[in-house]
């Protein structure tokens, strides 16, 4: 976290460039209620974007598109686009989402996304501080409190319910050995669920930004992340994607480190609410996280066959943490270790995918593995 308290000479003294032009993207799939909370905080920011675009896998997009544009309607200076998605999944959607944006930066949320009123200000006054170009994404941070006034009793009740399981969280997590556990054997950081194939990024701080309250980040979460439109259009999220996208926002993030810093801004606030409708299976999602990773490392390490020892024994690692997290929340029929066995049936069929054949073949193989859960 970057110091305060420099000098009024030291401020006057800082080169700020332009505040950039920014375009709001969001996925979406049956999910209109929340979309329509959602959506007014993010027209009324403190800054607003000069663009919306919504991509919209639902059956009946166009309902919720007529919905949306009356809400637009009210915020003239913003231009709406709202889409419907050529393939359903959040990372095709979000890469079709950039692919129509023309804002500088484009900042990516979930249809559950509640943000506070300065949430992209504050983003934009990390952008506005660079003044050598060497910032490629800034990210914002999950709080318990939604910030909307207006929710409903039943949105209020369920994020008091996600405080409380946070807080119990973080409670754990005040202590070394829980930070430990939580995260090598319960797999609950980023950096333990993704293996980093380009090893470990320069987290320093450069002096252009020591006067924010700034962290260094390896990944962004996808759920209010901001990065500079030519790098989204440089590195999409993986398009093979197209039936369960999960670790699509690690992937792509860590790749965005290419091009440049990755800094959390952490006055800038949002809510993720995490609605569950249009989920897959518990079981299914693990055994597509497994098998996700694995397409990752072979698209983009430079030598896959390096990580595939360690993949393995990540996955004999999950087995134990997903049946420990099973056991602890009385899942009986253990759908999370059910998951991790899954995938270590299937990780040899999609290690032999040539690399050029993955996006052809793995959404079909996405698609099977559905069909059979």
């Amino acid at each position: 976290m970057a110091h305060q308290g420099h000098s009024p000479e030291a401020a006057a003294s800082r080169v700020y460039l332009p505040m950039p032009t920014w375009s709001l993207v969001v996925p979406t799939y049956n999910r209109r209620d929340v979309l329509l909370r959602t959506l007014p905080l993010a027209f009324r920011q403190t800054v607003p974007p000069i663009q919306a675009v919504i991509v919209d896998s639902s059956d009946d997009w166009q309902v919720t598109r007529d919905a949306v544009q009356a809400l637009a309607a009210k915020h003239p200076e913003i231009r709406l686009d709202y889409l419907q998605a050529v393939t359903p999944s959040s990372a095709t959607q979000r890469n079709q989402g950039v692919e129509q944006a023309i804002g500088d930066i484009v900042v990516m949320i979930d249809d559950d996304s509640f943000l506070y009123p300065d949430y992209v200000e504050r983003l934009l006054a990390v952008y506005a501080a660079d003044t050598r170009g060497v910032l490629a994404g800034v990210n914002g941070v999950n709080v318990p409190a939604i910030p909307d006034t207006q929710a409903t009793a039943e949105l209020a009740r369920k994020a008091d319910n996600q405080e409380k399981v946070r807080g119990l969280r973080d409670r754990v997590r005040e202590y070394r050995l829980g930070r430990w556990i939580s995260s090598h054997i319960l797999f609950q950081d980023m950096h333990t669920l993704f293996l980093k194939y380009e090893g470990e990024r320069n987290l320093t701080i450069p002096q252009d930004f020591a006067h924010l309250d700034v962290t260094p980040m390896t990944f962004m979460s996808g759920h209010g992340l901001s990065i500079r439109r030519d790098i989204a259009l440089a590195e999409p999220l993986d398009r093979s994607l197209r039936y369960y996208a999960a670790l699509e926002d690690l992937d792509a993030s860590y790749r965005y480190g290419r091009h440049g810093l990755l800094l959390r801004a952490n006055d800038a606030k949002l809510h993720h609410f995490e609605v569950a409708g249009g989920r897959v299976k518990r079981r299914t999602a693990t055994t597509f996280q497994l098998l996700n990773m694995l397409v990752f490392l072979k698209r983009n390490a430079d030598r896959p066959q390096v990580w595939l020892a360690p993949y393995r024994r990540m996955l004999w690692r999950r087995l134990l943490s997903e049946t420990i997290k099973d056991a602890v929340s009385h899942r009986w029929d253990f759908p999370q270790a059910k998951g991790v066995l899954g995938a270590m049936r299937a990780w040899r069929q999609v290690w032999q995918i040539p690399t050029k054949d993955l996006d052809q073949w793995y959404p079909g193989y996405q698609r099977w593995i559905l069909d059979r859960h």
